[in-house]
């Protein structure tokens, strides 16, 4: 999706980036608006993060399921974010969202949500006071998205706390980068058992090394094939099921079947409906 697309289609979309003190905790906020008479349906990309949603107008709706509306109204929390799912901006609907990375949830709200029991709450629900629907209050008064972001990082320094030196390890064998068995790695370096590291992956980041391992894998694929489609080039399939260590054609579809629920050849063809909020696949 691009980063802005002409308020003349009554659609409206975009990235707002955060200060370099803020990176280890915010990816880009993304926004979009609805101006026009009738509701847009979009996508949305797995990002394995929780997101929080602003909605400034009418309510809209998020998809648990194909034919699941849940409405989307003043402020919630969603994920993380494992599998795609479709969304609704109603005419009227104008939302920010922030997009927690890694432990960064954990250290704001102290928990993360379990997908798919409590997937999706009111942000009050998880602090036990009222002060998102205050905040919530606050940026409806402020006349851009910028001020929206800036008040928000200025209300989040007040909840987050430092990073648990137990986690660093977790967080660290989550990269991309990471070796192939990060969960006997860190078992090994803190004298723990791989048992209890895996329950630490999921304290901290709300998901399993096997889980963003494969996502991870997935992610890279997609970035390769986006790549290749923007350029218009010929998609060789079996240079992707090689580059990235899939097994044959039916494992690389398999996997986006997963993740976004559409094959990579149809990832090709509906890529512009295919919301990545986080700003990257």
């Amino acid at each position: 999706m691009n980063d802005r697309q002409s308020a003349a289609t009554g659609y409206i979309t975009g990235h707002i980036p955060v200060p370099e003190e803020w990176d280890q905790v915010f990816d880009p906020f993304y926004y979009a608006a609805n101006h026009q008479e009738s509701p847009i349906r979009r996508k949305f990309a797995p990002s394995f993060q929780t997101i929080l949603i602003f909605n400034f107008g009418t309510p809209g709706f998020f998809y648990l399921t194909p034919d699941e509306p849940l409405p989307v109204e003043n402020s919630i929390v969603i994920g993380p974010i494992k599998l795609s799912h479709d969304y609704v901006l109603s005419p009227g609907t104008d939302v920010l969202i922030a997009n927690f990375k890694l432990d960064a949830f954990y250290r704001f709200f102290g928990r993360h949500l379990q997908s798919y029991t409590d997937f999706m709450q009111h942000p009050d629900e998880l602090l036990g006071e009222h002060c998102f629907a205050n905040l919530w209050q606050e940026l409806k008064q402020l006349p851009d998205m910028q001020q929206r972001v800036n008040r928000i990082l200025d209300f989040s320094a007040a909840y987050l706390v430092e990073r648990d030196e137990k986690s660093e390890d977790i967080v660290a064998g989550s990269h991309p980068e990471s070796v192939i068995n990060p969960i006997k790695e860190i078992a090994g370096k803190q004298g723990q058992s791989e048992r209890s590291i895996q329950l630490k992956y999921k304290k901290y980041l709300g998901y399993s090394a096997k889980e963003i391992s494969r996502y991870q894998r997935y992610k890279k694929a997609l970035a390769w094939l986006q790549e290749r489609a923007g350029q218009n080039s010929h998609i060789d399939w079996f240079e992707i099921i090689h580059e990235f260590g899939y097994y044959d054609q039916s494992h690389l579809i398999h996997d986006f079947n997963h993740f976004l629920g559409v094959s990579p050849a149809q990832y090709v063809k509906l890529q512009a409906s295919i919301c990545i909020a986080a700003g990257r696949p």
